[in-house]
């Protein structure tokens, strides 16, 4: 071998591999950008990131059913939910959706997707007025290509296997196509406002003409009524004093009373009694001691009578 010429076989053979390096690369570089064009197409095409965006779907993944609400709420600007019903139920439908995608373990493209979905079938009976038959027909134009590998027709929903696609239209079927009548109602009659009136009587305090006012004994216990308000009871020896004035005024009365029948005689009383009333007198005494008497005769002669009878009818039977 001649060594003037291995300069020159090296040298072409770094350009040999530094062409090829380029041609590495070069490769790699449109490998790169086709896949880039083809993720690019199949977001184009996908339902994902359509109303939610990546971020907006881990935030909401993470919050509260409360804090969700919320959230979505100020996502969707519906504002007056707390006092509309038709954005209540809106918002209601939405939470509802998300949550069942949370529990569902679906990926942050799933959950968007699914999102999408739901915006896109509340928007065809708000705004497009479907009937149910075409809002089920748009569903399965949305679910078609999914467990197809390059199917011609795409719905957008190629981020879900099979078994999930099932998942969905069960859930569909429960909450949106099951009261399909009821949103289409919400969307197009106005609810009626219904006034509700109370009358509440509050009594008021009086206008303060005096320096104080009156006092309110239902707002006293019975401890401060006893001790401040309550007539205080009489001392004992005005008591003792009285109960002797009383006894004193009734021996009085007593002994004029006496006085006055040591007065009369026996023969003015009896003078002044007429025979009928002394008659009378006599019979209300005797009926009162010889009624018991009397009945008590009654009764053992009763008795005697029942011994006598049964006796006698002993003796017939024989």
């Amino acid at each position: 071998m001649d060594r003037s010429k291995s300069p020159n076989m090296a040298t072409v053979l770094n350009a040999r591999r530094m062409a090829k390096r380029k041609l590495q690369r070069s490769a790699r570089k449109n490998r790169d950008k086709e896949e880039r064009a083809k993720k690019e197409e199949e977001e184009k095409e996908s339902l994902a990131w359509k109303v939610l965006s990546e971020e907006q779907t881990q935030a909401l993944k993470e919050l509260t059913a409360r804090e969700l609400e919320v959230k979505l709420g100020e996502v969707l600007t519906i504002e007056s939910y707390h006092n509309s019903l038709p954005e209540a139920c809106v918002l209601d439908y939405y939470v509802a959706g998300f949550w069942f995608a949370k529990e569902q373990n679906f990926t942050l493209q799933q959950i968007s997707a699914f999102f999408t979905l739901l915006k896109v079938m509340l928007d065809n009976i708000k705004e497009h007025h479907f009937s149910l038959i075409e809002s089920i027909q748009k569903f399965k134009t949305l679910l078609a290509g999914i467990g197809v590998e390059n199917c011609p027709q795409n719905g957008g929903l190629e981020c879900f296997d099979v078994n999930q696609a099932k998942v969905i239209t069960d859930y569909f079927t429960d909450s949106l196509f099951q009261h399909y009548r009821l949103y289409q109602f919400l969307f197009t009659q106005e609810p009626q406002e219904e006034v509700v009136i109370s009358q509440l009587a509050v009594e008021v305090p009086p206008l303060a003409s005096v320096p104080f006012p009156p006092p309110l004994d239902e707002g006293m216990t019975e401890d401060v009524w006893r001790e401040h308000v309550m007539t205080p009871p009489q001392s004992p020896q005005l008591k003792q004093q009285k109960d002797g004035d009383v006894d004193s005024k009734g021996e009085e009365a007593q002994s004029a009373a006496l006085n006055l029948a040591e007065n009369q005689t026996a023969e003015d009383i009896l003078a002044s009694v007429k025979p009928e009333q002394v008659k009378s007198i006599v019979n209300k005494v005797a009926d009162e001691v010889l009624g018991n008497f009397k009945a008590e005769v009654e009764a053992k002669l009763k008795e005697r009578e029942t011994l006598l009878t049964s006796k006698i009818g002993k003796l017939q039977t024989r």
